[in-house]
């Protein structure tokens, strides 16, 4: 068994391993599917009516007991009336948070890294850099 000198150092290797990012990526994801119920005013039960399932297993989801597929999740969103978005990004890329720009009626989502002066580059359709402000 490996000693640890801190808790901190003890946290660090929990971190750094894949089940540690998997368990965090599904509580983002069950936080902003029970906030998107919460600003639709749907119930538990009413999601578990929309997709024909139990409220056991709606209850099952926001405590972390299921196991996800990008399938479910999408089935999830869209009972919400939701959108599933799925990105990537480089590690050292540190995103601050991500948001759709509507231009055009077409619809493109960015990550804004951490930047001190809350602003994004982005390149048009003509190819033109141009500066989004994040209010």
């Amino acid at each position: 068994m490996k000693k640890y000198k801190n808790f901190e150092q003890i946290w660090k290797e929990l971190e750094s391993r894949e089940s540690f990012e998997a368990e965090k990526k599904m509580l983002e994801f069950t936080t902003k599917l029970y906030q998107l119920m919460k600003e639709r005013g749907i119930t538990k039960k009413e999601l578990a009516q929309r997709l024909n399932t139990s409220q056991a297993y709606i209850t099952k989801i926001f405590r972390g007991d299921a196991n996800f597929t990008i399938q479910t999740m999408t089935r999830l969103v869209r009972a919400l009336d939701g959108e599933l978005h799925i990105q990537v990004t480089p590690r050292e890329q540190k995103i601050a948070r991500w948001f759709k720009v509507i231009e055009g009626g077409k619809q493109e989502s960015y990550a804004q890294p951490e930047w001190p002066n809350n602003s994004i580059f982005t390149e048009d359709a003509s190819g033109t850099d141009k500066l989004l402000e994040i209010a």
